[in-house]
């Protein structure tokens, strides 16, 4: 299935603006599971980017950030929700992954 993602009803200077981005906004989306984004669930939107930003051991600020996420309020994307619990736990599952990978790789390092 292809991915859709619909800025039909976000605001006019937003589209201007994050149009040529709709592939890795879609990407993203995708990541954390939401199909929308709404005034209601905005900051849960973003809240997640953070997560997933943080299971790469990040300290960056995640590339969208809350004002794209604000502005991007209306957007649509062919993607099923995905559950708050089942998130947090793909991303727990995530960043141990992550720290193991870290930990084995210093200790070849060391060795």
């Amino acid at each position: 299935m292809s991915l859709i993602v619909d800025f039909t009803n976000i605001r006019e200077d937003a589209k201007n603006e994050l149009n040529q981005y709709q592939y890795y906004i879609g990407c993203y989306m995708m990541a954390i599971g939401m199909g929308e984004i709404t005034q209601d669930n905005h900051l849960e939107v973003y809240a997640r980017l953070v997560l997933l930003n943080a299971s790469n051991l990040s300290t960056d600020e995640p590339w969208m950030t809350l004002d794209m996420v604000k502005a991007l309020i209306g957007a649509e994307f062919n993607i099923a929700y995905e559950s708050k619990s089942k998130f947090s736990t793909r991303m727990i599952k995530a960043t141990l992954r992550e720290v193991e990978r870290l930990e084995a790789k210093e200790s070849k390092e060391v060795a």
